[in-house]
């Protein structure tokens, strides 16, 4: 009974160990598939915009025309960004309990949790089309909208953890490539009236830094 008890708890305890390093590694692995494949300016701007993605308040409405802008494939931005939702989701659906208990993700998650009931409290009609309301949340570009914060709402709602991990990367893949292919048509056209590199830039930011001014003065109005 002991040897049995003993082995279950090693077996536990090697599971948990891969449940936290397994999303770390698959991230890892695309990041060596990337620096293979990318020549070394283009791997380290990707690089950038992976941690400008990761670091609030930038989002995939910036991060993806600002990488497309620069001159990566917008195939190659999108999927990267898909694959981070991805990976942020299955972290969270592997080690949600775990993430509770770390001293600061755990009160992010919590506050998280609170500001993801009053959203959908203001929104009902989000909360009852279940499946595809997460999906909409992780879908809309909007600072918080990635994949983890989508896997606290769809635990918050009830959802299994892999029926959240597959509603949102299913969202993802349709927001980042549906933003990806929009920007790569706007720059082209940019491009074709001789408004090239530096400027089509600068409209990325400018039209980035208005959508966060416009979202944080409705977070603020919608306090008050």
């Amino acid at each position: 009974m002991r040897v049995t008890g003993l082995h279950r708890c090693n077996n536990e305890r090697t599971c948990a160990a891969l449940c936290v390093a397994v999303p770390f590694l698959l991230v890892l692995c695309y990041l060596l598939l990337l620096s293979l494949s990318l020549a070394r300016q283009d791997f380290l701007t990707m690089i950038a915009l992976i941690i400008a993605y990761m670091v609030p308040p930038a989002g995939k409405e910036t991060v993806i025309p600002l990488g497309i802008a620069v001159g990566l494939p917008w195939w190659l931005v999108a999927l990267t960004m898909t694959f981070l939702d991805f990976a942020g989701g299955l972290f969270m659906a592997w080690n949600f309990t775990l993430a509770l208990k770390i001293p600061v993700i755990g009160p992010w998650i919590e506050r998280m949790m609170l500001e993801g009931r009053e959203y959908f409290d203001a929104r009902p009609w989000l909360e009852r089309l279940y499946f595809a309301g997460l999906m909409l949340f992780v879908m809309v570009p909007f600072e918080g909208s990635g994949g983890i914060s989508a896997s606290i709402l769809g635990r918050l709602m009830g959802m299994r953890k892999y029926e959240v991990l597959a509603f949102v990367t299913i969202g993802a893949f349709i927001s980042c490539f549906s933003i990806a292919l929009g920007a790569d048509y706007v720059l082209a056209l940019l491009a074709r009236h001789h408004i090239g590199g530096a400027s089509a830039v600068l409209l990325v930011f400018i039209a980035g830094g208005i959508a966060l001014i416009a979202h944080h003065a409705f977070r603020r109005a919608k306090k008050a």
